[in-house]
């Protein structure tokens, strides 16, 4: 048994997950990439996962929320001109 993605998209469903999680329950980014894959809903074998992949989850989460960050910043406020 190895650590495999169920189907093509299921990795960005990860970062998904981990980005919410990270926003609405107010989870550090290791605590949600740990609670999205030990749902098993993605991935197959999670505990097998290899650090160089967990690197990479938390690096893509990471630029997702810096990005979304500088995307809310960006929009004006309602009303304002």
């Amino acid at each position: 048994m190895r650590f495999q993605w169920i189907k093509p998209t299921s990795r960005a469903c990860c970062i998904a997950g981990i980005v919410t999680r990270v926003g609405l329950k107010d989870m550090t980014i290791d605590q949600a990439i740990d609670f999205t894959l030990s749902r098993e809903i993605q991935c197959k074998n999670p505990h097998l996962i290899s650090q160089r992949e967990l690197k990479s989850l938390k690096r893509e989460a990471e630029a997702q929320i810096r990005k979304i960050q500088e995307t809310r910043r960006a929009v004006p406020v309602a009303g304002g001109r």
